[in-house]
Order: structure tokens, then sequence, then C-alpha cells
């Protein structure tokens, strides 16, 4: 409760807000970015979403997304940056200075691990979703949540739940969902929206579906820059990949191996 009052002075207060989150960011990190974007323009604030990473095509839909902008640094100063499911600071890909650049620094996140980093740090590893935080903050704000907010937040959530089939989906996520359907949201445009296919990720997934190895009820398998590369499909496209390795009954614990960059490799649980 305390750290919600110092949110809404804090946000009270300040005249430029920076909203920000993780690089290769997710429909968790721009579904929450953009209910709070939306919001804090519906409160007359100057604020601003900038992400290291550009919006994947498949978030383009929801309100507001031609707000969202890429840079690797950031000039100008800012009263707040609000770093959304960030476990430490460097996950955002270091586009500013907030020593030089920020006067308070505010962390939302739900990951286990996070180092609190921040000015304000609110971290619930038992949330869902940050989409989750954000809706409790706003209710206990008494913020209304209007379609295109509860759209925004929608997303966050069942990206983050696996369209509710992960065991991080509880009845507090389910009630959630459904004050978000009474606000306007449509689940069927969400969906379509969210898990649309092109060919190029059709094609990406097939061959990481040829390398798939199943042991001991561990199934796992591999994306390479060159499979990027081949098919002409971009990271963002294989965000939910694992759910088909995972989706295997036979499987237990589905894992994925995502080349990044040249020696770097991302690895995905689930």
């Amino acid at each position: 409760e305390l750290k919600i009052k110092k949110f809404e002075k804090l946000i009270n207060t300040s005249k430029k807000i920076l909203i920000t989150t993780h690089v290769n960011p997710d429909g968790d990190g721009i579904g929450s970015g953009l209910a709070l974007l939306n919001k804090l323009l519906k409160l007359k604030k100057q604020v601003y979403f900038i992400n290291r990473d550009p919006l994947p095509e498949i978030y383009k839909f929801l309100p507001s997304s031609h707000r969202v902008k890429n840079f690797k640094k950031l000039k100008g100063k800012y009263d707040i940056a609000i770093l959304l499911e960030c476990p430490e600071i460097s996950r955002n890909g270091n586009i500013i200075d907030y020593v030089k650049q920020v006067k308070y620094t505010i962390n939302i996140d739900h990951h286990l691990g996070n180092t609190m980093f921040a000015d304000l740090n609110i971290v619930e590893p038992e949330a869902a979703a940050v989409g989750v935080q954000l809706y409790k903050i706003m209710k206990k704000l008494n913020w209304r949540i209007d379609r295109d907010v509860a759209m925004c937040l929608y997303t966050s959530i069942i990206t983050d739940t696996g369209s509710f089939e992960y065991s991080n989906t509880t009845s507090e996520v389910l009630e959630i969902a459904a004050e978000l359907l009474k606000a306007g949201v449509n689940p069927e445009i969400v969906a379509s929206e969210v898990y649309a296919t092109s060919i190029s990720s059709t094609r990406l997934l097939e061959k990481m579906l040829s390398h798939l190895k199943i042991e001991d009820k561990v199934g796992w398998s591999f994306l390479s820059r060159g499979m990027f590369r081949i098919t002409g499909a971009k990271e963002a496209e294989a965000d939910n990949f694992i759910n088909f390795i995972r989706a295997i009954k036979e499987i237990e614990i589905a894992i994925l191996f995502k080349e990044v960059e040249k020696k770097f490799i991302r690895v995905s649980f689930r």
C-alpha cells in the first residue's frame, strides 16, 4: 500500500515520464507498457514508451502502438523512468544513463531474483504478469480502466499465462480477465492478432520441430541465426514456439535454445 501511494505521488508530481521494457520485448512488456502509456496520456502526462528493440508486428493492433519508439541511446532528461519486466537494469539494453538522465526510477516486475535496482521497487514474484500488477495498482488508485487500457492489459496477461494454460493461471487471474472483458475487450480479436502466423514464421517453426529431441519426458530444440535468415522470420515471431514443444503430451519439461547473437544464446524453459 505504501509503495502504491508513493507511485501515485511520483506520477502526480512528474512532468516527463519514460516507460521502457526489456530487450526483444514480449507480450507482457509491450501490453503492460501500452496500458500504462494509454492511461498516463489520459491523465495529461508527457509520457514516452521507448525500447531498445522494435515493436513486434503482432502487437501493432494495440491502442497507441504507433507511439512506441526504439532507440539504442536516449538523449534528454526524464523525471521518472518506469522499467517493466526487467529483473535487472541491464535487461533494458542500457538505452539511458539512469543516474545522470533520470531523477527517479521505478521497477515493476514479477520475476524471482529481481535485483531491486530502482528507487521504488514493486516486485511480486507471485504475480502472473506485470499486466496483473498494473491492473491491481490502477484499481487501488481508482484509475478508470477503459477499453484501450483493458485490451493492453489482457494481451499482457494471455501471453504470460499461455492463454490461461500455464500453472500461473489462478482464480484471481481469471477474475481480472473477466473484468477486462467487461471493459470492452474482444478476446477473439486479441487472440487472432497475437497468435497470427505468417509464411516465414511457419517455415521457421517447421525447422525448429525438425530438430526436436525427446528424452526422459524432456523435449528440446533450437533456433539458429541461420534458420531465421533462411526463412526470413523475425525473432519476435518465435516467441510462442516453445508452446508447441510443451503441448506434446509425453513432455513435462520443454526447452528452447535461441541464438540471439553470435556467441549469445537465450534459453527458455516451460
